[in-house]
């Protein structure tokens, strides 16, 4: 019986205490925890405001970016609408930056499972109508099943770029980034593989990131 408490004990850390192995250096140098990538639905009701339900699909991609669509329902009407912005865990807590409002949120996480995630607000930027609010996540895609059919157009590290020498990045980026101008360039590991990342910045003045797999190479000369 202890050794069945204990072993429940230990699969419930795995599962909430973010390891080495789960988190990721992005791009910008900022960290994610590979766990809450992917498609996830929530909803919540009463919690910012009296009579106020709502619900979302939150899409977190690996390279820290988000997609947001969610839909507001008070006194028989309803309102949709999308936000993006950027994610990152930052002292064990979960950071959402919306672009929309230039403001960032911030909550405490807990990973309950493989496909629910627990979060409860820390600092928000938006009124509530509590000072706790608290709500699920449910995965209903993972992006890695989406690996194998991914297109490899190096905008993330899941369709990075496999290349055998500098020169090839670079050639890339001229083809697919004609008249950019280069901002940095970055080494970073996942899953004990390093990538190059090299970040550009259009006509446009946005900047854009490619991703390359430089395993075939690094550090074998």
């Amino acid at each position: 019986m202890k050794n069945i408490i204990l072993t429940s004990l230990i699969f419930f850390i795995a599962l909430t205490i973010p390891s080495s192995a789960q988190m990721i250096e992005i791009a910008n140098g900022k960290q994610i925890d590979e766990r809450l990538v992917g498609t996830w639905q929530g909803s919540e009701k009463n919690e910012q405001m009296d009579g106020l339900s709502k619900k979302w699909t939150m899409v977190r991609n690996a390279d820290g970016t988000f997609e947001l669509d969610f839909t507001a329902y008070l006194d028989g009407e309803d309102v949709s609408s999308n936000e993006t912005g950027t994610w990152w865990i930052e002292d064990g807590k979960f950071h959402e930056y919306h672009d929309y409002s230039g403001m960032t949120d911030i909550y405490e996480y807990e990973v309950l499972s493989k496909k629910k995630v627990k979060f409860k607000s820390s600092v928000m930027v938006m009124d509530m109508n509590t000072d706790s609010y608290e709500f699920i996540d449910h995965k209903i895609k993972d992006k890695k099943s989406d690996k194998k059919n991914a297109k490899k157009d190096g905008l993330s590290i899941e369709s990075a770029i496999k290349v055998k020498s500098i020169a090839e990045e670079y050639e890339f980026v001229r083809k697919n980034c004609m008249d950019c101008e280069m901002v940095s360039q970055a080494l970073i590991e996942h899953k004990n593989k390093p990538y190059d990342v090299l970040t550009l910045k259009d006509a446009n003045g946005e900047e854009i990131s490619y991703y390359f797999d430089i395993s075939s190479f690094y550090g074998k000369f």
